[in-house]
C-alpha cells in the first residue's frame, strides 16, 4: 500500500508524491487534478475516484492546524481504489478454484460482496476528493511560518502573533471556511469580502462544475455531525437528518442540535451553507477527534479517524 500512517509527519510534498503514486497504480478508475493555486502558489489537487455520472464530493484542510483528515481521506481514496481493482481478479481466482473448506469460502464471498458493492458505487458515482484544500496553512502547521515561500505572507502571518501549531487560516491569514457568500456571511472588518481567497473561489468552481449529489467537509474536533440548516425549509432538513442519521451509525458520532448550528457570534461563510443555499443539494459537516484533542494532533489519530469514517462513501452511495 502506498499511504503510510507511520509517516512522523505528512507534509504537503509526501501528499502531492503519493496522490501521483496513487493515481499511477490506479489509472483505471482515478485521476489527479489540479484545481486551483493557494496564495502562496502550491497546487490545490483532487482525486477522482469512479467513472460515474454524478458526484459525491469529499474535501479536508480547509483548517490549517487539523492535519489528520487530510492523510485519512487518501488513504480512504485508496482503500476504494484497491477494492474496485481486485474485485475482478478475485472473482476470476474463486472461478479458477473450486475446492475451498466451508469457513473460506465465507469469508471469500463476503469479501466479494463488499468488492461488487465497491464496483458498482464508482460505476455509479465519480468521487471527488480534495484532501487538502488550505495547503498553505497545513504546511504553516507543521512547520511553522518559514514554510511560506512568499516573503510578504511570512512577515503578515507572524504578526498576528499566533502560534503556528494553531494556525487554521489560509496563507493570507483567512479562515477560508468564513468565507464563502451565503446568508449568514458577515464582513469582519473594513476590507474583507466573500470569496476573496483562492481557495475558496477553487471550491466554489468545484461545486459549479461537477453535478454534486451530495458534499461532505471534513473538520476536526468533536466527533460531531452538523447537518442542520436554519436558512433551509423544512423538507430539506428532514433530508439532512435522514443521511445524517445513516453517518451517525457508521461513525458512531453525535448528531448536532439545530439550535447550534452556528455558535453565538459567528460570522458564517461556511462551505456547506453556500452548497445547501445554492444547490439545495445534501450538504453536512463530519468533525473527527475527541473534543479534548490538543494542536498539534497527535498522529494516534490517523488511524482510529480512518477507521471511524471509512464506511461513509459506501453508505453515502445507498443513501443519495
Amino acid at each position: 500500500m502506498i499511504i503510510d500512517f507511520s509517516q512522523p509527519i505528512y507534509s504537503y510534498g509526501n501528499l502531492i508524491t503519493d496522490a501521483k503514486a496513487l493515481t499511477k497504480k490506479y489509472n483505471n478508475i482515478l485521476q489527479y487534478v489540479t484545481i486551483g493555486k493557494s496564495h502562496d502558489n502550491r497546487d490545490i489537487i483532487m482525486l477522482k475516484l469512479g467513472i460515474g455520472k454524478m458526484s459525491i464530493l469529499f474535501c479536508s484542510g480547509v483548517h490549517g492546524r487539523e492535519t489528520i483528515n487530510p492523510l485519512v481521506l487518501m488513504k480512504i481514496a485508496e482503500y476504494y481504489a484497491n477494492e474496485y481493482e481486485s474485485y475482478k481478479a478475485n472473482k476470476e481466482s474463486l472461478d479458477k478454484k473450486p475446492q475451498y473448506s466451508w469457513g473460506n469460502i465465507k469469508d471469500i464471498y463476503n469479501n466479494m460482496i463488499f468488492g461488487k458493492c465497491v464496483y458498482e458505487l464508482l460505476q455509479t458515482y465519480t468521487i471527488l476528493m480534495i484532501p487538502l484544500l488550505n495547503p498553505d496553512g497545513y504546511m504553516i502547521s507543521l512547520e511553522g511560518y518559514n514554510a511560506l515561500n512568499s516573503p510578504e505572507l511570512k512577515k503578515a502571518a507572524k504578526e498576528k502573533g499566533i502560534h503556528y501549531a494553531q494556525w487554521k487560516f489560509n496563507g493570507r491569514g483567512i479562515d477560508i471556511n468564513r468565507n464563502f457568500p451565503c446568508r449568514s456571511w458577515k464582513p469582519k472588518g473594513p476590507h474583507d469580502y466573500a470569496a476573496s481567497e483562492n481557495e475558496t473561489k477553487t471550491l466554489i468552481e468545484v461545486f459549479h462544475k461537477y453535478p454534486i449529489k451530495c458534499f461532505i467537509d471534513f473538520h476536526s474536533r468533536g466527533k460531531y455531525i452538523y447537518y442542520y440548516r436554519n436558512s433551509m425549509n423544512e423538507a430539506y432538513n428532514e433530508k439532512q437528518l435522514k443521511i445524517a442519521k445513516h453517518l451517525k451509525n457508521i461513525t458512531r458520532y453525535d448528531l448536532v442540535d439545530e439550535m447550534n448550528e452556528i455558535d453565538y457570534g459567528d460570522s458564517g461563510g461556511n462551505t456547506v451553507h453556500y452548497f445547501s443555499e445554492r444547490f439545495y443539494r445534501p450538504a453536512i459537516t463530519i468533525e473527527t477527534v475527541d473534543e479534548e484533542a490538543n494542536f498539534p494532533l497527535d498522529n494516534k489519530y490517523r488511524l482510529s479517524t480512518y477507521e471511524e469514517i471509512k464506511l461513509v462513501l459506501f453508505e453515502l452511495g445507498a443513501c443519495v
